[in-house]
């Protein structure tokens, strides 16, 4: 079998919950046979250790610059989809499903949809990595910014563009039966896919008063989570337990964020291993207050063998975990008082972080998560 995968940018290092999917779906296209990957680069990726792997990767510098983005505004009609169109991208795409019969053509994120109709394939898949016009939606309800004003406009042009690649794909991927339920359009076939994650080694459980959040730190509904976290959650948890450490581990933080550091809260920045940060922690969090899809950090977090303190956003998509090493909180009084709660009993949480790591594994393999997918395209064979 032949695929031809587009995506963002290259998926290594996977350091991103996107690349982190991507990278997921290219290992088991390689397993089915040739692969031709064709994505942007922007400078801080490895697209040799690919190569090493056997994968035809193709990548083109990615420009942001005005001319063209607006070029790409013009042909995606969205300024969030706009700045990964582009002519050259779409031309290693149509040279890829062109120089040799293509049979599956793989195009990740719905703001690549425009590539569907570049290349010819006997199969056209499009992975809605999230309903991003639902995430923009939510995004403009949860903040007062201006930036969140001009939210709702984008969130419509954002559905017309999932609606119309939706239905020109001959397959559709979701993370999530609520994305399925918010998927714009009558596409043809769908199955739900969740993220997942390679089950890996068990921390050993951490008695110090110690919780991480782990993001990029640069999107903007991380960086507001990090915010209310810090700002409206934090000062409740030390008002009951004074040595309480609070780590802001990830990419890219604004002054947003690096602006909350202080004696009790770290902002790390760039790590090159999340492992250590959570290693020293007794509780994992994900205080996400808008956003779409399933977070992977959710699930790196729980197989490492840490319990996570949620609110109902940041489990979207993965709410058979809760009771199972999730705890949910949606006020600042009640994720403050579940950390609280976890911090007071290590017994409870190195427990309820072995019950999360199980269930995790059980359930969210990147194996089991992908199965229909991968079913569906071994009959291209």
């Amino acid at each position: 079998m032949r695929s031809v995968m587009v995506t963002k940018f290259v998926p290594y290092p996977a350091n991103a919950g996107g690349r982190i999917r991507s990278l997921a779906i290219l290992r088991r296209l390689l397993d089915q046979g040739e692969v031709v990957l064709c994505c942007f680069d922007d400078g801080s990726s490895d697209a040799a250790e690919l190569r090493r792997l056997g994968i035809d990767v193709r990548t083109v510098p990615w420009d942001t610059s005005v001319p063209n983005v607006v070029r790409g505004i013009a042909k995606a009609h969205s300024g969030s989809a706009g700045r990964f169109w582009d002519r050259r991208l779409a031309a290693l795409v149509r040279r890829a499903c062109a120089e040799q019969p293509a049979d599956l053509l793989q195009v990740e994120y719905s703001q690549l949809a425009p590539y569907l109709d570049v290349g010819s394939a006997r199969l056209k898949v499009l992975d809605f990595h999230n309903i991003e016009s639902s995430l923009a939606l939510s995004f403009a309800r949860s903040s007062r910014e201006l930036k969140a004003w001009l939210a709702y406009p984008e969130s419509v042009l954002l559905r017309r563009l999932e609606k119309k690649g939706a239905e020109r794909a001959d397959l559709v991927l979701v993370v999530s039966e609520e994305d399925r339920q918010r998927l714009p359009g009558r596409p043809r076939e769908v199955l739900v896919c969740p993220n997942g994650w390679d089950p890996g080694e068990v921390l050993p459980a951490s008695t110090e008063p110690v919780a991480a959040f782990v993001a990029l730190m640069g999107w903007k509904p991380n960086s507001d989570a990090a915010v209310w976290l810090a700002r409206e959650v934090w000062p409740l948890v030390r008002a009951s337990v004074p040595d309480a450490r609070l780590l802001l581990v990830g990419r890219e933080p604004g002054r947003v964020v690096t602006d909350l550091a202080a004696p009790d809260i770290e902002v790390t920045g760039t790590v090159p291993e999340i492992a250590p940060y959570l290693q020293q922690s007794m509780v994992a969090l994900a205080p996400l207050l808008s956003g779409g899809g399933t977070r992977l950090k959710v699930l790196e977090a729980l197989n490492s063998g840490r319990p996570l303190v949620s609110t109902s956003v940041g489990i979207d998509g993965l709410t058979d975990l809760i009771g199972k090493g999730v705890f949910v909180g949606d006020s600042p009084a009640d994720f403050a008082k579940e950390i609280v709660d976890l911090f007071g009993d290590p017994e409870r949480a190195r427990k309820a972080g072995l019950e999360g790591a199980e269930a995790a594994r059980t359930h969210y393999s990147w194996d089991g998560t992908l199965r229909s997918w991968s079913e569906r395209i071994s009959r291209l064979k």
